[in-house]
């Protein structure tokens, strides 16, 4: 290993060396270089949203029963493993397509900043043990705010193409965006508080025990927020065919089109390797300290295993409406948000920071277990009480009629 790690820091001096050579000025060779790590570290996502792909569709077939992607045949390829790549040439290739009436700098501007927000969170994620492209000091607040500029994206796409169908679809997924970003923050919000940092390196370093056993409900909450934000199933009305066509970017063809969808996916990914940052240890696992570089293949299989949970969901939840996915979020998640966010603040100020690991996450998970049996009696008095009025409503309809029914 420590080959390998020598192999690469030379790589690098020599490269530096060379651009050094060509008598640029110290700070273009700096942004020279920074360019260059900034596009290895882009590659990575983008190479690797294809085998997602690819595997996507061949995970969900098999929970579907699906006969085309299961038994395709040797063509394309052993098990069907060149489609996406012959699905991406064919997107290269087709006709890009303006609509006569559109705002065309806000409608060709669009696909390309959704596309840089979904590269520049990358740039905070530690890969490894002393991977990552910048360590911030406010590591997962850089990540937070870059939603922003999707949102933005996603109105300049909708306003951008003149079509009250994308209008439409681009003003409910800002709605969807900014109603789940409530609940995902407040969740991140309980990470910071027992972690001490916005730091992702710090984050993954407090994690002694992984916060998803000692905060099983701000995961879940965390989890189910980023299903929306992403726009996965159950929560994918961004895109809801039946309802308006293809959402905000019904008028996108070939390349601009790949972009959202490249997006999306890298998004996905991106989100698979955040939750399993902030709550399953991020490169941390056995032998790290002695082999640094199974660090990151601990992040890797952690981030497999979250999205093979975002395919599964896919592949076996309905999509909901679009009323129930607000209410959802408005009358249960972000109230339960609240609620834990003071739980963990009170447990975390009552056990002392410098005690055990272990007496500090049982001592979370305790509070997260009657939180849940707090949250499921609310709910449970709840349904008595709404089958009470209904029962009470059938009562008087009954009644009303039996009336009527009678002779005078």
């Amino acid at each position: 290993m420590e080959f390998l790690k020598d192999l690469i820091v030379n790589l690098g001096t020599w490269l530096q060396d060379f651009v050094a050579s060509t008598g640029l000025p110290q700070v273009w060779v700096r942004v020279i270089m920074m360019g260059i790590g900034g596009f290895a570290l882009a590659f990575v996502p983008l190479v690797a949203v294809i085998f997602l792909i690819w595997a996507e569709r061949k995970i969900v077939a098999r929970m579907q029963d699906r006969i085309g992607p299961n038994n395709s045949g040797p063509y394309p390829g052993p098990w069907a493993i060149f489609q996406t790549f012959a699905d991406a040439i064919k997107v290269l290739t087709k006709e890009d397509v303006i609509p006569a009436a559109a705002d065309r700098w806000v409608f060709n501007v669009a696909p390309v900043v959704i596309l840089t927000v979904a590269v520049l969170v990358w740039a905070v994620i530690p890969l490894g043990k002393d991977v990552f492209g910048a360590d911030l000091n406010i590591g997962i607040f850089y990540i937070l705010s870059l939603g922003s500029g999707g949102m933005v994206a996603l109105l300049m796409a909708g306003w951008g193409s003149n079509n009250k169908y994308a209008l439409l679809g681009a003003l409910r997924a800002i709605a969807q965006l900014i109603s789940y970003e409530i609940p995902q923050v407040l969740s991140v919000l309980v990470v910071v508080m027992v972690a001490g940092s916005f730091s992702m390196r710090s984050i993954v370093e407090a994690q002694t025990v992984p916060f998803l056993i000692a905060m099983p409900v701000t995961a879940l909450l965390f989890f189910v927020a980023s299903l929306a934000e992403v726009g996965r199933l159950p929560f994918d009305l961004v895109e809801a065919e039946s309802e308006i066509v293809a959402g905000y970017f019904v008028e996108y063809s070939g390349i601009k089109f790949g972009q959202f969808c490249l997006s999306e996916f890298m998004n996905t990914l991106a989100l698979s390797v955040i939750t399993a940052t902030l709550f399953l240890g991020g490169w941390r696992g056995p032998w790290v300290d002695d082999v640094p570089i199974l660090g990151s293949l601990w992040l890797l299989l952690k981030a497999c295993l979250v999205f093979f949970v975002f395919m599964w969901l896919r592949g076996t939840m309905p999509r909901l409406r679009i009323d129930q996915m607000l209410g959802f979020n408005w009358k249960f998640l972000v109230p339960v948000a609240l609620v834990n966010i003071c739980v963990v603040a009170l447990v975390g100020k009552a056990v002392p920071l410098d005690a055990d690991p272990w007496i500090r996450a049982g001592a979370f998970l305790a509070a997260n277990v009657l939180l849940v049996l707090a949250v499921l009696g609310v709910l449970a008095a709840a349904g008595r009480q709404t089958r009470r009025r209904k029962e009470a409503w059938q009562a008087a309809q009954l009644e009303q009629l039996e009336q009527e029914a009678s002779p005078a």
